[in-house]
């Protein structure tokens, strides 16, 4: 049986914060349903899913992503040029 599109946006919403680290309790549930059914009001608004999204980071607090550095740091060494 496949899904509706509420159960949809629900599951992905629970299944992001989840994947942040967040610990799905009830209410965080709760308040992941009635940002879905916020979403599901909006009449003139065709994409559901941007819309939940972007407005994510308003409903909850999402912990700072870190980010491994890019390159390791640049350690300025001598090769032994102009050791007599």
């Amino acid at each position: 049986m496949s899904q509706t599109q509420c159960e949809q946006i629900l599951s992905r919403v629970l299944a992001y914060l989840s994947s942040l680290g967040m610990p799905v309790t009830r209410e965080v549930s709760m308040a992941a349903l009635r940002l879905v059914e916020e979403a599901l009001s909006q009449e003139d608004f065709p994409d559901l899913y941007a819309w939940v999204m972007a407005r994510l980071p308003q409903q909850f607090a999402l912990p700072q992503l870190e980010l491994p550095p890019l390159a390791p740091p640049i350690n300025r060494g001598s090769i032994g040029y102009g050791d007599a």
